[in-house]
């Protein structure tokens, strides 16, 4: 930030900071500590007012800066403001629960970007990554069809062997039927394990052969 423009400190506090207060009095020293701990305690108390400032002007305030930079102030303030948090041992659902009630009490003339902000509580995180997760590794409906016929056709089969032992002869006329039977949903289940791993394993690691050869063999050496 420019010198020449209004700040939460100082450009003397900026570079004493900076300096780490180097070849400052002793009593120099806290004199200043203590200004920047009321300008620092004034600055958050006046987010108040910032958290429902218009947009346009926030628009307008970081229109010349890049991204690049505006994240890492962000990220910064980030950190500031969490050390805050833990050092006056604040829990951060409790700083949740408070911008949601704030945000409640603002949403007749707050601004639109107020509704973008996520405001979940460790909690919810936890329910909402659990969610993912078990809608991600959900089987299928083949493939809960395919898990069916295995277990059916197995089942079947080992039936027939066991019998084949115990009754060698009946197995030879009719009692092969629920064998060949067990075969034929063995084989049905074992397709579609075969359809299902072209689909998602085999065609997939094609097309990034042919995209990207080079890189996809580094990732497979790597993996060995």
């Amino acid at each position: 930030m420019s010198d020449t423009v209004s700040a939460l400190l100082t450009r003397t506090q900026r570079a004493r900071i900076q300096s780490d207060f180097e070849d400052v009095e002793p009593a120099k020293r806290r004199r200043d500590q203590k200004k920047i701990r009321s300008r620092v305690a004034a600055g958050v108390a006046d987010f108040e007012l910032l958290a429902t400032y218009p947009d346009r002007q926030y628009e307008l305030a970081f229109d010349e800066q890049s991204n690049e930079a505006l994240t890492a102030d962000l990220a910064d303030a980030y950190l500031t403001i969490e050390r805050i948090r833990i050092l006056n041992d604040i829990d951060r659902d409790d700083v949740i629960t408070t911008a949601r009630e704030h945000r409640r009490s603002a949403v007749d003339d707050g601004p639109d970007s107020l509704d973008d902000v996520r405001l979940r509580t460790r909690a919810e995180r936890r329910r909402r990554i659990e969610t993912e997760l078990e809608a991600e590794y959900r089987p299928s409906r083949w493939k809960r069809l395919s898990d069916t016929l295995l277990k059916v056709g197995l089942a079947l089969v080992a039936f027939v062997s066991v019998l084949a032992v115990v009754a060698p002869d009946f197995t030879n006329g009719f009692g092969s039927l629920p064998g060949i039977v067990g075969a034929g949903i063995l084989f049905g289940g074992l397709a579609i394990v075969g359809v299902r791993a072209v689909k998602y394993d085999v065609l997939p690691a094609f097309r990034r052969i042919l995209s990207d050869p080079v890189e996809t063999l580094r990732t497979v050496w790597n993996q060995l």
